[in-house]
């Protein structure tokens, strides 16, 4: 079984590549507010997070600068 973090990041994942916050909250059985709140922490962990998942985002993005 999957963590929440492994959901959270593959939810944030899933929305950096264009799906919609109702397509979100429909596939992974949450409501709507839920999808955005962890929108809005998985952005921040994304400027912030030492972890290498979020240190390799953080490379990708500014490589596209």
């Amino acid at each position: 079984m999957s963590s929440k973090s492994d959901r959270n990041r593959r939810i944030f994942a899933a929305f950096d590549a264009g799906k919609k916050l109702e397509q979100l909250a429909e596939a992974h059985c949450l409501t709507q507010a839920r999808i955005r709140a962890i929108l809005t922490a998985e952005q921040h962990r994304r400027f912030v997070s030492p972890e290498p998942f979020y240190r390799a985002l953080r490379a990708t993005t500014l490589q596209l600068s």
